[in-house]
């Protein structure tokens, strides 16, 4: 969503742009932006300055739009809309020649001009006949004076720069020719890959082509178009003079009796042209009569708000009595400068209902009015499609009066605006909970792209090396190479399995059920133990509280969580192994102690993470996704996981499934 849109002008182009007296942006250029971005969801900053930095600052990035001449070497740098202007050209001369008509009188003169992108292009297209010779010069007034001196025979400028030198009086021996000459197309541009400002921009130039405001604009402001509106209105009316004259013409010819019978029909057609006109201004007084009683008049308070602007773009009589105030205060004002008659938090949390369900149906709404005092309502709403555009047309009613002769219903009025309030915050936070679970998602994508390319470079590094030792028949060395692929493909394939179990957790349904923690931790020990029965640990399991929750997700807690005690404590001599509880004001912990090998608090926030591993794989082996897989069975049950270790000396996990108590 565009928040500012930059635009840059020419501080003195005038009618197109320029400052006035008062330094204040002015010009035919102003009024067309204003009209443009009259219903953006954007605010126009407008800068005029000499062209010059105009142009540096477009070109540095500082503005998103400007106006200019479109030419081939300034495409390369901006995105042109559709021209949408002509700006003048005349020739000024001295005044004692004799003036010129067309561009052809120009042929075998010196002619002065701007040297500019727009003109060079100009004199390459429209006057590419002419033989010049050209001096090209950097401003008008240089222009002028080279005609002075008689360095030059004519000027051709435009004349928003050189008419104002004329009416200063500083070059009273110059005139300019009475025609004026459309050499060039002025357009809109943006910066290259700024599409949607791009695409907007000409949207609304062709609506306003269409609908002739621009033709209106260009009119008013602009001397070219005036004169050519003026020519097309004479043509035109020398056609149908003389369509006139014809029609006179043949009529005289056809005699009495034909003009009789045509003054017949032209009666008769006069006649149904009066009864259609007096039937559409009866239809016409109906419709008004029925707006009135429907919508001006109607004793319930309405208001028509342009979707998703918020602009208030009508409202009747008995809303502005219900808020005491004009309707010039309400229509045309966005909704949310209206906060100071309604809590902005409720409104916004009508808007929300009104976007998820559609419409609403008697939501309770509190207004203050002009003078201060609250009005208790009830707003219904509907979404409806007014000229391609989407509408909620409104209905307010005032029921403070009915609240206060009824404490129960006034009970229930508070309670229902209370929940509309809750379902806003549970809506924004459910919003919030999205954020962080998309940027999760987001860290979660990275850790695992970079993880999976450690095996992956290493198959690709180790497969070079068996092709240049095959090559060179060293068989026992490119052997070697072979087993070091096939490894870190074994690996590739346990952190993809591992990567599965993940996203099997995520969608497998929770069922909580009564689990006995006692019997999980010893039969997990118990399987532990099978694998290899000759190590001898110090294991022992304290009377532990029944829990809820899933217990064939609890029971990969306890694998992971006890099969961690277990690894990590291989190469201690005297392994201890401790299981027990303890409860605190949120509920039931249970607790694996170990005296293993233990590991650094500082890297503490790498365990969650799939695939990092706080020990080598030489050292212990494993995928570094158990700790992942325990988080996410937690989180799934609203508990919470607490790991304390020191190096050498052992690890202390403890988690619980219990939510987390409202305060």
């Amino acid at each position: 969503m565009m928040n500012l849109i930059r635009y840059g002008g020419d501080a003195a182009f005038a009618p197109f742009e320029s400052l006035d007296a008062q330094g204040q942006p002015t010009g035919f250029q102003i009024d067309l932006l204003r009209a443009l971005t009259a219903d953006w969801p954007a605010e126009l900053q407008i800068t005029l300055k000499p062209w010059a930095q105009t142009e540096a600052d477009f070109r540095a990035g500082r503005l998103d739009l400007v106006a200019m001449v479109d030419t081939r070497e300034r495409r390369e740098w901006a995105w042109f809309a559709r021209g949408h202007a002509t700006p003048a050209f005349a020739v000024y001369h001295h005044r004692d020649r004799r003036a010129l008509q067309s561009l052809q009188d120009l042929s075998d003169l010196r002619i002065a001009v701007l040297d500019t992108p727009a003109m060079r292009e100009t004199l390459a297209t429209w006057l590419h006949g002419l033989s010049g010779p050209f001096i090209k010069l950097p401003d008008a007034a240089l222009a002028l004076q080279a005609v002075l001196r008689e360095e030059a025979d004519v000027a051709l400028l435009p004349r928003a720069y050189a008419d104002p030198l004329l009416e200063s009086g500083s070059m009273s021996l110059i005139k300019a020719s009475r025609s004026a000459l459309p050499l060039q197309s002025y357009a809109f541009a943006v910066r290259p890959g700024d599409q949607a400002l791009h695409t907007r921009m000409q949207a609304g130039l062709d609506a306003m082509e269409k609908d002739g405001r621009l033709e209106a604009l260009r009119t008013r402001w602009l001397s070219s178009h005036r004169d050519l509106a003026e020519r097309v209105r004479l043509a035109d009316g020398l056609e149908r003079q003389r369509q006139w004259t014809w029609e006179m013409g043949g009529l005289a010819a056809a005699g009495l009796g034909l003009m009789s019978i045509g003054l017949w029909w032209r009666g008769r057609r006069i006649a149904d042209e009066r009864r259609q006109r007096e039937l559409a201004e009866h239809q016409l007084r109906q419709a008004q009569q029925l707006l009135e009683q429907t919508f001006t008049s109607n004793p319930e308070a309405m208001l028509i708000i342009e979707h998703p602007t918020g602009l208030v773009r009508d409202a009747n009589m008995a809303l502005s009595a219900l808020l005491g105030v004009p309707l010039d205060a309400l229509i045309g004002q966005k909704i949310r400068n209206l906060a100071r008659h309604a809590d902005p938090e409720a409104l916004q949390a009508l808007v929300q209902s009104m976007d998820t369900v559609g419409a609403l149906n008697a939501a309770p709404l509190r207004l203050t009015r002009a003078d201060g005092h609250p009005r208790d309502c009830l707003v219904s709403a509907e979404r409806l499609m007014v000229g391609g555009v989407v509408q909620a047309f409104c209905f307010l009613r005032d029921i403070t009066d009915q609240l206060a002769r009824d404490a129960g219903l006034q009970q229930a009025y508070d309670e229902l605006a209370a929940d509309l309030i809750r379902a806003r915050t549970l809506a924004d936070a459910a919003q919030r909970d999205r954020s962080h679970a998309e940027g999760r998602l987001d860290e979660f994508t990275r850790a695992i792209a970079h993880d999976l390319k450690t095996p992956l470079n290493a198959v690709q590094g180790f497969a070079g090396l068996l092709r240049q030792r095959l090559a060179t028949g060293h068989v026992q060395e490119a052997l070697t190479y072979a087993g070091h692929i096939d490894r870190a493909a074994r690996r590739m394939d346990m952190m993809i399995g591992a990567l599965a179990s993940l996203s099997r957790l995520t969608r497998q349904p929770l069922t909580r059920q009564t689990i006995e923690m006692d019997k999980q931790a010893h039969e997990t020990w118990a399987l532990l133990c099978a694998a290899a029965p000759s190590r001898q640990i110090d294991f022992r399991v304290e009377d532990l509280p029944n829990a809820s929750g899933d217990p064939h997700l609890v029971v990969q807690v306890w694998q992971n969580l006890l099969g961690n005690a277990w690894k990590f404590s291989a190469k201690t001599a005297s392994a201890r192994i401790l299981v027990d509880s303890h409860r605190d004001a949120r509920g039931a912990w249970y607790r694996i102690v170990d005296n293993g090998a233990g590991f650094d608090m500082s890297r503490a926030p790498l365990l969650y993470r799939p695939f990092s591993r706080l020990h080598s794989e030489e050292e212990f082996e494993g995928t570094g996704v158990g700790l992942s897989l325990v988080r996410r069975i937690i989180d799934l049950h609203g508990g919470d996981i607490r790991l304390r270790s020191t190096p050498g000396v052992g690890t202390v996990a403890e988690f619980t499934l219990d939510p987390v108590k409202p305060g």
